[in-house]
């Protein structure tokens, strides 16, 4: 509906209304029918009253147009300001929805690395204890291969025995002189076994140190391995702890946002009730301004009117200068009449517009007043919406350092990750490094039996020289009984030297069957950490790529921050411009009642000036027809 309703063509039967009422004037003047010299005093006094009441109008209408300029400035910022607000709003919820959603693919993601890194953590956890089940066996190893050191001694005390035994069998030899001569032959073929012996027990023994210095590094290796490991075991813990936190707190940014796009609607909902009251004070404003230039237009034409009826009222003292000097005749008299009537008219055009004017201040009156009502619910509708940006403000303040410290730990995630990750490169090639060792000493342990394989030919040469110098020493008879004594002696030492070297057969072959199983061991360790790196590297590019969309989602925030920002203050701008409304529509609602005073005024002149201006022709009448009678 329109505030200012145009009431400036109805003039319709008011002048017989007005000529009705005309016999009393408002200020309750009494003049006598003949004092025409008073009536034109009264009417000189009530146009100079008209003319300063109509400059009053004018000076309070200049206000009201004023405020109605000022209003209409005020709302069109505020209308400025409030689409400002709904386009932040809607990029904020917009870069809201895109966080929830990155934060959820996030989260996901973090769970799955989770996950596998418990998984990998379970894994790293078996292969620390296979690496801790290898030092064991290594240690086992190690300890077995001290045992080929006692072997070593003892075949090397055989050894010994087996030269000391041949050079008894050549001394005895030499005793039996002709019948010596097959003990001779059996000594140097025993000799000649010691001497290979001894080498043999050589090169066992370089076999067994060289061993030994295997199975020692190689128990190193896998002592490292399992801190390694167990360490390695320690960050995916730790890793798990920070990826739980990180969900931890991703579930709070999306409860966070989600309560930030709540706040935003609803600051939304606020700004378009808002943009309602911002539009009604525009609409209202311009049809203010408009009542009023017509307003100012009426007056201006009001001022030309008292004009007229001010020279009207001075004619009229000119004719009555006449009449006292007593040159009255027909044409002063239809002058008087004339000048009454033209006053009449003028009175009557300055009354109805009058009446006008104040029907337009009602409306102007009545527009200020909404204005000042929607002002009011406006300045409360932005403290509303202030509220809910202040919280989402907060709240975006609260989101930028949670997604911080995501990032943070995120961080420590992915470097843990890639720590990991280079623990079982490292642990793999060591492991690697270890199978060839293994191998060595295999092949080395093979080398061992085949050195053992030749002593205990040796022996079993022995042996059967034994009893063949048992033979010859009864033929031999008294001269041979000191060989038959070297026999039995031979004969005892292969007994006795075939039972060590049995000892040290299973020795060996116990030290082969251990470095065998460690030699799966480390297979199964490698295999197992191949398929843990393939993971990790799998781990650690999703990690890297989900960077970005972390440093995405903080990026984002960091524009919702500025956005609410820019919100913020343009809701502050609207409420100055309802707090100027506000004002203009008081003033302009003050200005408007003492305008309808002043029109008032002017109306109860205009009604004075028209009973005087009947008064007048009701005399000019009366002189006319006493002319005629005379």
């Amino acid at each position: 509906m329109g505030f200012i309703k145009n009431s400036f063509d109805s003039n319709s039967d008011k002048n017989e209304q007005n000529l009705k009422g005309s016999e009393t004037l408002t200020n309750n003047i009494e003049f006598e029918s003949n004092d025409i010299s008073k009536l034109t005093e009264a009417l000189l006094s009530k146009t100079s009253e008209g003319l300063t009441a109509i400059e009053e109008l004018k000076g309070t209408m200049e206000q009201i147009a004023a405020a109605a300029e000022e209003n209409a400035g005020a709302a069109e910022e505020s209308l400025s300001a409030i689409e400002e607000i709904r386009r932040n709003s809607q990029t904020l919820e917009e870069n809201s929805e895109k966080i929830m959603n990155i934060s959820v693919k996030f989260q996901d993601l973090i769970k799955e690395a989770n996950q596998s890194i418990l998984e990998d953590k379970e894994k790293i956890d078996t292969t620390a204890k296979m690496a801790t089940n290898i030092a064991n066996k290594a240690e086992e190893l190690y300890d077995s291969s001290k045992k080929i050191d006692d072997a070593v001694n003892l075949i090397t005390k055989l050894a010994k025995k087996t030269s000391l035994l041949a050079l008894n069998a050549a001394i005895e030899a030499a005793k039996a002189k002709e019948k010596g001569k097959s003990f001779t032959i059996m000594a140097s073929e025993i000799r000649l076994i010691a001497s290979k012996s001894n080498r043999y027990v050589t090169n066992i023994k370089d076999i067994v140190n060289l061993t030994q210095e295997k199975i020692e590094h190689s128990k190193k290796s896998m002592d490292s391995l399992r801190t390694d490991m167990e360490n390695a075991e320690k960050i995916a813990n730790e890793s798990s702890q920070k990826m739980s936190e990180i969900v931890s707190y991703i579930d709070e940014s999306i409860k966070t946002t989600q309560e930030i796009v709540k706040n935003v609607k609803e600051a939304a909902k606020e700004v378009e009730n808002l943009n309602q009251n911002a539009e009604t004070i525009a609409a209202a404003a311009e049809e203010s301004a408009s009542a009023v230039s017509e307003i100012t237009n009426t007056v201006s034409v009001q001022v030309s009117s008292f004009s007229q009826a001010e020279e009207a009222a001075k004619a009229i003292e000119k004719i009555v200068e006449k009449i006292e000097k007593n040159d009255l005749d027909g044409s002063t008299i239809e002058e008087l009449a004339s000048a009454a009537e033209e006053l009449s008219g003028t009175n009557e055009e300055l009354k109805n517009s009058i009446e006008q004017v104040v029907e337009a201040l009602n409306q102007i009156e009545e527009a200020a007043q909404i204005s000042k009502e929607d002002a009011k619910r406006a300045y409360e509708v932005v403290n509303l919406a202030l509220e809910k940006v202040e919280k989402s403000k907060k709240l975006l303040q609260n989101l930028y350092e949670k997604v911080n410290q995501i990032d943070t730990e995120f961080e420590k995630v992915v470097n843990a990750v890639a720590k990991i990750k280079v623990t079982v490169l490292e642990n793999t090639k060591n492991s690697e490094e270890v199978v060839p060792l293994l191998n060595f000493i295999n092949s080395k342990i093979s080398s061992l039996n085949n050195m053992i394989r030749k002593i205990e030919l040796s022996i079993v040469q022995i042996a059967a020289l034994s009893i063949n110098g048992s033979v010859e020493a009864i033929r031999a008879g008294e001269l041979g009984l000191g060989f038959s004594e070297v026999s039995k002696d031979i004969k005892e030492l292969a007994s006795t030297s075939e039972e060590n070297l049995n000892k040290v057969i299973n020795i060996i072959d116990n030290v082969k069957e251990e470095n065998d199983q460690i030699n799966v061991l480390v297979n199964n360790i490698i295999l197992t950490q191949n398929s843990e790196n393939e993971k990790l590297v799998r781990i650690e590019y999703e990690l890297a790529k989900n960077k970005e969309n972390l440093s995405q989602v903080l990026q984002t925030v960091d524009i919702g921050v500025s956005l609410v920002e820019h919100i913020f203050n343009a809701l502050e701008q609207s409420k100055i411009a309802a707090n100027q409304i506000l004002e203009a529509a008081e003033l302009s609602y003050t200005n408007t009642k003492e305008s309808k005073e002043a029109a008032k005024i002017i109306l109860d002149i205009s009604k004075d000036m028209q009973a005087l201006a009947h008064k007048l022709f009701v005399l000019s009448s009366n002189l006319s027809g006493e002319n005629k009678n005379d």
